[in-house]
């Protein structure tokens, strides 16, 4: 089977997916990927796993939709429906039998905008996409809402064995940790305010580790017991999450958080906001962590649950999170993405040809 991807700017966990599929016996890719716009030096992948990969910019587009063409994909991975010419392209692939796929992580909010979508969605989604893959449960809601009743689950999966450790959990170094942007959407001031909250109430407080790089930045390096790690490289995260005891995410508004999935994967304990959609499959309340408001008080006040709990009663939660990681991976992923796509495929192309007969 002949699968093209277009893609928005890749990450480690979207390389390792591709991966997974391109071993895939009879499985060959074409990858079409948007130049990473951030000032932060990632590292480049190595994609020479793929048939043929090229950058979308702005001189590649006029060749797009003959390269696409010469290679003859049978299916369309295509990353969310906000690019125009993406769009463009899969509609006339779509006409032409290929089965097109498109990429999920919106939640229903019930914005003008979202609710615009919704009564347009069969005049612009319908004759461009057949179906999505989709996040999780709250995305599939508002699949729903937009026409789409079968869709498939679990865009996201993080790079779980790279995640692991041998380093027991009783040799760490007491400390929470926080990766990602310090930007106002990840609740930076709330995190703040919650780990100082919680510093006034414990006898002996952990430090916090803040990996990220954003315009809060100097705020968070003013603040009693922080460590800032400043920018990390995602090859380099694993060894972070090693060196701590507890992970937090304060988000406000966050559709998904890989983040998560790779913290469960490290075998830390989780503290994570409602707002956040991977504690619907990652985190437990009480089991591997606890889910919170995206309040000062309620942060603060489970880290201090955290730091109350004894050695073994961390280990277990520590634990639990490799459990609930090991469920889902980019391997578990292709595997689940190939067998959707392989029946789909053919129940699209029959349609198809039996159309045409008509």
């Amino acid at each position: 089977m002949k699968i093209t991807i277009l893609w928005s700017s890749l990450a480690g966990y979207t390389v390792a997916f591709f991966r997974e599929l391109a071993h895939r016996g009879g499985c060959r890719l074409q990858l079409v990927y948007q130049p990473i716009e951030s000032d932060a030096p990632y590292d480049s992948f190595d994609l020479s796993f793929c048939h043929e990969d090229f950058e979308d910019t702005i001189e590649n587009r006029p060749s797009l939709e003959e390269r696409v063409n010469s290679f003859g994909p049978d299916v369309v991975l295509m990353s969310s429906w906000r690019f125009r010419h993406f769009m463009k392209l899969s509609k006339k692939l779509k006409k032409n039998g290929v089965y097109i796929v498109s990429t999920m992580d919106n939640i229903y909010r019930g914005t003008l905008k979202q609710l615009i979508g919704i009564a347009i969605s069969p005049f612009f989604l319908k004759p461009s996409i057949d179906t999505f893959l989709v996040a999780g449960d709250r995305q599939a809601a508002f699949a729903k809402k937009l026409g789409y009743y079968d869709v498939m689950h679990g865009l996201y999966a993080a790079e779980v064995d790279r995640f692991k450790t041998t380093k027991p959990f009783s040799k760490r170094l007491a400390g929470f940790l926080f990766v990602g942007r310090l930007v106002d959407v990840k609740n930076i001031d709330g995190l703040l305010e919650g780990y100082t909250y919680y510093r006034e109430r414990c006898s002996a407080p952990w430090d916090l580790k803040i990996a990220g790089t954003g315009p809060l930045e100097k705020a968070c390096a003013r603040v009693p017991g922080v460590q800032m790690l400043g920018f990390v490289q995602p090859s380099d995260l694993p060894a972070v999450f090693e060196k701590a005891l507890c992970f937090v995410l304060s988000s406000t508004f966050e559709p998904w958080g890989v983040v998560i999935h790779e913290a469960a994967a490290a075998g830390l304990p989780i503290i994570a906001t409602f707002p956040c959609g991977a504690v619907t499959r990652f985190v437990y309340e009480g089991i591997n962590g606890f889910i919170v408001p995206p309040h000062t008080k309620s942060i603060g006040g489970a880290m201090l649950r955290i730091t109350k709990k004894s050695n073994d009663e961390l280990e277990i939660m520590s634990r639990q999170s490799e459990i609930l990681a090991g469920l889902w991976t980019p391997a578990k992923l292709a595997e689940y993405f190939m067998d959707s796509i392989q029946w789909q495929a053919s129940v699209r192309k029959k349609k198809l040809s039996s159309r045409n007969m008509g």
